[in-house]
């Protein structure tokens, strides 16, 4: 399965729409935004999605997202919005995503034999690695590419378990 993981969106309308093209070129089968997506009306940009990605397209919310009545109520047309922490079996994988946990939360997640995939966001940066477990951790960065002067996002092989950054 192809998971892609987006973070940090933050409005961002170009590169909100150039992932998701991307994302139907790769056929990805499965999406989660790890929160920071800020405005309702984003669910315009998300829409080109195709349907199987529609489908399987989940999402937390970040500390920057406004009206979250509202971009639930939007959104959540076509994205399963959970709140603050996601918890998911994809393609036989457990998957934990939340927007901003911190580091000793990571670690204790990723260590606790529960998940085999550990998503989040909020810092802008880059971080994929396989633990010694076998568990992959990944922050796909920042979408909107404010913070570093570069987008980006991941697409994970759920049966290789690899990470893929890409950047927009």
């Amino acid at each position: 399965m192809k998971l892609a993981v987006i973070s940090d969106t933050h409005d961002n309308r170009d590169n909100i729409l150039k992932a998701v093209s991307i994302m139907n070129e790769r056929d990805v089968d499965a999406l989660i935004h790890c929160g920071d997506y800020n405005s309702a009306f984003v669910v315009r940009w998300f829409d080109s999605l195709n349907e199987k990605i529609k489908h399987n397209f989940s999402g937390v919310f970040g500390n920057n997202d406004g009206d979250r009545v509202f971009l639930k109520e939007n959104l959540g047309q076509i994205c399963n919005l959970v709140g603050n922490e996601l918890i998911a079996t994809l393609d036989k994988r457990r998957v934990f995503a939340s927007h901003m946990p911190n580091e000793e939360t990571v670690d204790a997640i990723a260590s606790s034999g529960k998940f085999d995939i550990v998503l989040f966001g909020h810092t802008h940066s880059v971080m994929s690695k396989k633990l010694g477990n076998g568990v992959l951790v990944v922050n796909p960065g920042e979408a909107c590419g404010y913070l570093t002067g570069k987008g980006t996002f991941a697409i994970i092989d759920t049966e290789k378990m690899e990470a893929e950054i890409i950047e927009l």
